[in-house]
């Protein structure tokens, strides 16, 4: 907070706002930058201390040291909010882009803010939180076509596959619809609408919690998170395509990320379809599950991450294992995997 009050570029007062309108339409002309203020705004007392305490606790353990950290960060915030002037709708502001997000998503206010690109900003800075995400991604039991080494299509799961359903469904009962005291929990559940999926959840129960107002890990159907789309190489193994079309392969090879099979998708189209869900992923304060497919999990899992997209098609996400990622607010993120077994080896896969 005392960097902010000593930096310009803050926008925390009408004359530091338009100094940096003035610096972005002159020295930093040629970046051709469209200028967008975002205002967060809590007037939630309750609120603003659990902010304090995360901030707190992410840097000592010590209560007594937790107590210090917190009122200091008191004494900056009643300093910060004596010279801070917020966004004015008085008509002196109203030639500026901004959004005021006010409590976390309570209530959006925006100003010209026009075109697609600037509106899922809005979307997005509307959603988020300061509440700790807890996400659990799994792929689907081993299937038929794993067992292969085929691409897509949408066959069951062989034995081994089943069974993990049945590990899967423990490990939510144990770990992710009851908090570390045993209490229990609301928690989501999110699959793809292919058939692997769904099978490998549905051995996870779905009682009514919290006096009926929770159906618990009800599980909510997304074609978003099917398995990214081979086109006309569905149903054939790599060494397949590497044999009758071995020039695809290399192009694949060369640009993992934007490489499109024929009649298929790519790894930008998979980003493209996973935006939404993405948003309302982030707008959830209940830990989910996702059981997904390994290309679709590896964009989430980077994105969760905070991993370069370029390297989302190289990201490791095993069979038979939950990946537990938690984040948000000032912790730093932090990855735990569980394998659940049975082990079984994975062929080589164009995915």
């Amino acid at each position: 907070c005392t960097q902010v009050l000593g930096n310009r570029w803050s926008g925390g007062s009408k004359e530091g706002r338009r100094w940096i309108q003035d610096q972005l339409q002159g020295v930093y002309s040629g970046l051709r930058v469209k200028l967008i203020f975002v205002e967060i705004i809590c007037t939630n007392q309750e609120s603003m201390k659990e902010n304090l305490l995360q901030v707190a606790q992410a840097q000592e353990s010590d209560p007594v040291a937790v107590n210090d950290i917190v009122a200091q960060w008191e004494g900056r915030v009643a300093a910060f909010r004596r010279v801070y002037v917020s966004m004015q709708n008085d008509g002196t502001e109203d030639d500026l882009s901004y959004i005021k997000v006010i409590n976390y998503g309570q209530k959006v206010v925006t100003n010209k803010m026009h075109g697609y690109l600037q509106m899922r900003i809005v979307q997005f800075v509307s959603n988020i939180h300061t509440k700790p995400h807890v996400v659990y991604l799994s792929r689907h039991g081993q299937s038929e076509y794993n067992r292969l080494g085929k691409l897509g299509g949408n066959p069951g799961l062989t034995d081994s596959g089943d069974e993990y359903a049945t590990n899967l469904a423990e490990f939510a009962n144990e770990n992710i619809c009851h908090d570390s005291e045993g209490n229990t929990i609301p928690a989501r559940l999110w699959t793809s609408s292919l058939q692997r999926t769904i099978d490998t959840a549905r051995h996870i129960a779905h009682p009514v919690i919290c006096g009926g107002a929770w159906q618990q890990m009800s599980n909510r159907v997304y074609r978003n998170l099917d398995e990214i789309f081979a086109g006309e190489y569905e149903g054939m193994t790599y060494d397949d395509i590497e044999k009758l079309y071995n020039g695809e392969a290399t192009l694949r090879k060369m640009d993992k990320i934007g490489y499109r099979y024929p009649r298929g998708e790519s790894y930008f189209d998979l980003i493209a379809r996973l935006d939404p869900l993405i948003h309302e992923l982030e707008s959830y304060k209940e830990p989910i599950l996702i059981v997904s497919h390994q290309a679709t999990l590896r964009i989430i899992f980077s994105y969760l991450m905070g991993i370069d997209r370029e390297h989302a098609p190289k990201q490791s996400i095993p069979l038979h294992t939950v990946l537990k990622i938690t984040y948000g607010g000032t912790m730093e993120c932090k990855l735990e995997q569980f394998p659940l077994g049975p082990g079984v080896d994975e062929i080589k896969s164009a995915f």
